[in-house]
């Protein structure tokens, strides 16, 4: 099981994760969802999308800095540089600007980003970029960069089967939200602008589609507005649909493409054929191919591209390509640390324990790790759940909680889980006052349900899982 990942592919990956874990009640939900949301746009919206769309389209693959790069001299050449295409300085700056991503350094990100603003100041990427920043330094300052808290099962969803579009979502902060917003309403404008002035720009359609992805992941994952985030999720897939029409050896596009493909596949019989009456049909293998060329031409995309593919070689247990998968990505950026705490995650479903355990040790001495050292003991309590050692899960889950650089809503639920291990563990007196505590933190997601539910009952595994 995945349980961390790096930077923004994070949102890529939760993507995988929330269609191919979809439960029947899911789907059901998600169908409710959009049968509501189609008839009040009467039907602009295909409703075939449905499984795949859900997450797909939300996050319409977080599109990383590097996705929302155009094509490099792997694809085919262009006679005349079209007018969304991006300058070679530019795309060196950009180059620069998603390594850093990738290295977990915003600040030089933004100091290039900032740049390719100055030198194409009509072109959406400046804004697009910035606005991407934006966004994803508050998942990561907010711990909402874990693949684990996007699946089906996670409380991230609490509420969610009950939203309508009108009320939906979380209070965001205002600060953060307008900044995202005003730099994305300026990267539309300029996307649209491009589009309008010559609908058959491969660049122009690629950027556009790039604006609604990142609206849509971060309706999903900040806002948690899941109707305004299936919305904008279809508008994306639809526009690299259009990049693929006009030009099928613009590689990138085959991302969200084959990840569509691997979804629809991956779905089970049932609905695979409910969603096949609507014309919606995907082939598992066929999108694992096309997201391994973009690997093996080594595109833009490509190292975004090998995030998503350790999800699906997860699924499919391909454990070989996992592990040489993730040596490739830390042999290339050394200086992140979360994805040391994906490799001792991975090590831990691969039942190599002492390894695992060595790693998160060693994280929680690496000093440059020490910003989110409340996220190496929570995810170390996680796979000592795995491994059924509760009591040491616990301590860890408590070590979490008090951490000098806990963020709020993780402490709140290493509480949590720190009394559902200690229930696990016998320790019932123990668990109580963790319960009690959770009730005094403030409530994120389902918290305080649970809690209260662990003080009627001790907790069983069947209630909610803790690994």
């Amino acid at each position: 099981m995945m349980k961390f990942i790096p930077t923004q592919d994070a949102i890529v990956f939760a993507a995988y994760y929330c269609v191919v874990h979809l439960t029947p009640a899911n789907i059901k939900n998600t169908v409710r969802m959009m049968k509501s949301y189609a008839t009040r746009t009467k039907g602009r919206i295909r409703t075939g999308r449905v499984e795949s769309l859900i997450m797909l389209g939300i996050l319409s693959f977080g599109l990383p800095v590097s996705a929302m790069a155009q094509r490099e001299a792997v694809n085919a050449p262009i006679a005349e540089p079209a007018a969304g295409a991006l300058t070679a300085e530019v795309q060196q700056l950009r180059r620069e600007g998603s390594a850093a991503l990738f290295n977990i350094d915003y600040k030089t990100a933004q100091i290039r980003f900032e740049e390719i603003k100055r030198l194409q100041p009509s072109h959406p990427a400046g804004d697009l970029y910035l606005a991407t920043i934006i966004w994803l330094e508050h998942l990561y300052k907010s711990r909402r960069l874990q693949a684990g808290l996007y699946k089906s099962d996670s409380s991230f969803y609490a509420g969610a089967d009950k939203a309508k579009e009108d009320s939906e979502g979380d209070a965001v902060d205002p600060a953060t939200d307008r900044a995202f917003r005003d730099r994305m309403a300026q990267a539309k404008t300029k996307a649209l602008a491009l589009v309008n002035r010559n609908k058959k720009d491969p660049d122009a359609l690629y950027f556009l589609g790039a604006v609604y992805g990142v609206m849509a992941g971060y309706e999903a994952t900040v806002a948690r507005k899941f109707f305004g985030a299936l919305r904008n999720g279809s508008r994306s897939t639809d526009a690299h649909e259009k990049v693929l029409k006009l030009d099928p050896n613009y590689y990138d596009a085959y991302m969200s493409v084959g990840m569509y493909d691997y979804i629809v596949g991956n779905l089970p019989f049932g609905y695979r054929a409910l969603v096949a009456i609507a014309g919606v049909r995907g082939n598992k293998q066929r999108g694992i191919n096309r997201l391994e060329t973009i690997v093996e031409k080594e595109t833009a995309t490509a190292d975004d591209v090998r995030v998503i593919l350790l999800a699906i070689y997860q699924n499919e247990k391909l454990f070989d390509k996992t592990l040489a998968t993730l040596q490739n990505l830390i042999g290339k950026y050394p200086r992140n640390y979360l994805l040391k705490l994906e490799l001792a995650s991975t090590l831990v479903t691969l039942a190599r324990n002492d390894e695992a355990f060595r790693t998160f040790n060693e994280l929680l001495n690496d000093q440059t790790a020490a910003p989110v050292r409340d996220l190496v003991h929570f995810k170390f309590a996680e796979s000592l759940a795995l491994n059924s050692d509760f009591r040491q899960a616990a301590e860890q889950f408590v070590a979490a909680a008090k951490s000098p650089t806990a963020e709020a809503g993780l402490a709140t639920f290493a509480r949590l889980r720190a009394a559902q291990a200690l229930d696990l563990a016998g320790s019932r007196d123990e668990a109580i006052a963790q319960y009690k505590a959770v009730l005094d933190l403030p409530n994120v997601f389902d918290s305080q349900d649970q809690a209260k539910d662990g003080l009627k009952k001790p907790y069983q595994p069947s209630d909610k899982k803790i690994d």
